[in-house]
């Protein structure tokens, strides 16, 4: 008899939920989900792996699906109730005990200690102010003693010396000087600028003084492009990647390879018949500027601290969105993710590029990546209705920041590899 794969990759999926290997678990119920929209059983058990993370609405989103496949299941119900409603944390016996103990005899001990220290002090006060305590004084002459607790460096001046005149010289203090450990050198910031380039897609990668583009937008767009390059300084672009070839993302490539030095360019290889396409093919001929072709499982050399893989297509299958390059750029511990236009898109993702201008098809990598964050680049009043109510229900339910280049104008993202933060300007 033939054993069902999916059954196979569904226990998978629950050996590693077992073994504590939470995020490779998603990876396979959320494979199994995107295969059959009505895998009950694994729709319940992505959500039991999401419940173990910081992503607990989108565990409820799982059990609700669960649910809506098959109704009135208790054990679903029961996984939706605890992770809505967390279990109170009970106190153990010992504890209780223990609380007790210091609200009845505790506390009758620690009054009695409080009033005795209260008198000791009290004494000690009146036996400074009177003097008879040999050597102390509350008007101690010199520096002010908090102030030299706290490392001041106070001068003494006559005022505060002026009743000491009878008083031995004190032998000089030794100046024991400081020793100084030098700060670890900061962490150098890479820039990931999502440029507002109307209904299309473009974006510029800063690091270590090395400069990436990663589509062009519309050619009514280019000259904008141009010059919001310009404006950041840069004369020369070490790499451009086209994700496909469609106008919204290379139309405005031939005023970059017109403007600047493109020293790589870097696309899927695949031919099209369209002018823009063959125009900026030429422009790269003419330009001189390598081109490379990559696909799945290659990296792009950019810098030390900042790594390209490509993460798609595995396979093309002639549809251009779907045959886009997936980029995946690491930066320590901070990653973005640019699909281009595809939604064959996984893996936990700190940035989404949202793919296809927030269309429906963006609802499944949304899901699948669990951004802390998403960038959507559309034009304000686009003809296509983006983005999508789904899209955006998506994006609440996964509790992700959200910045649209519509609303936001460009948005910069800055990031040491281990925070990142964002500002945006129009």
């Amino acid at each position: 008899m033939d054993v069902d794969p999916d059954e196979s990759l569904f226990d998978e999926g629950i050996s590693l939920i077992k073994a504590g290997k939470i995020e490779e678990s998603i990876d396979i119920f959320s494979e199994l989900v995107e295969r059959d929209k009505r895998n009950h059983k694994a729709w319940n058990a992505y959500g039991v792996a999401l419940s173990q993370t910081t992503h607990k609405e989108s565990a409820i989103h799982c059990f609700e699906n669960a649910l809506a496949v098959d109704p009135g299941n208790k054990i679903y119900l029961r996984n939706l109730s605890r992770v809505k409603t967390p279990p109170a944390r009970k106190i153990p016996p010992k504890m209780r005990d223990l609380v007790k103990n210091k609200r009845g005899r505790g506390n009758f001990v620690t009054a009695a200690i409080f009033i005795l220290v209260l008198f000791i002090i009290g004494s000690l006060a009146l036996l400074l102010v009177s003097g008879m305590v040999p050597g102390f004084s509350l008007f101690k002459e010199g520096p002010d003693t908090f102030a030299e607790e706290l490392g001041a460096n106070i001068p003494v001046t006559p005022a505060l010396i002026q009743n000491s005149s009878t008083a031995p010289p004190e032998p000089e203090e030794q100046i024991i000087p400081a020793i100084i450990t030098p700060l670890p050198p900061a962490k150098a910031e890479v820039l990931f600028h999502f440029i507002d380039v109307s209904q299309g897609d473009a974006a510029l990668i800063q690091s270590e003084g090395k400069n990436l583009l990663i589509d062009a937008g519309p050619s009514s767009s280019g000259q904008r492009l141009v010059d919001y390059l310009k404006r950041q300084n840069i004369t020369s672009l070490d790499l451009v990647v086209a994700s496909h070839s469609y106008e919204d993302h290379i139309g405005g490539m031939i005023d970059i390879l017109d403007a600047f030095d493109v020293k790589t360019y870097v696309d899927n290889g695949v031919e099209d018949s369209s002018d823009v396409y063959q125009k900026v093919i030429a422009s790269v001929i003419s330009d001189q500027a390598v081109r490379k072709i990559v696909t799945a499982g290659m990296n792009i050399p950019f810098t030390t601290n900042t790594k390209i893989d490509v993460v798609g297509p595995y396979r093309l299958t002639g549809h251009p969105d779907t045959d886009s390059l997936v980029l995946r750029v690491s930066v320590h511990n901070v990653t973005v993710l640019f699909p281009g236009d595809s939604s064959e898109v996984k893996g936990k993702t700190t940035i989404l590029k949202i793919p296809d201008h927030g269309s429906d098809n963006a609802v499944s990598p949304i899901m699948d990546t669990r951004p802390e964050a998403v960038i959507i680049s559309l034009a304000s009043g686009n003809p296509y209705g983006y983005p999508r109510s789904a899209t955006l229900g998506a994006i609440e339910k996964q509790g992700s920041q959200i910045f649209r280049t519509d609303l936001n104008g460009t948005i910069v993202i800055s990031t040491d590899g281990e925070n990142w933060t964002a500002k945006t300007s129009r």
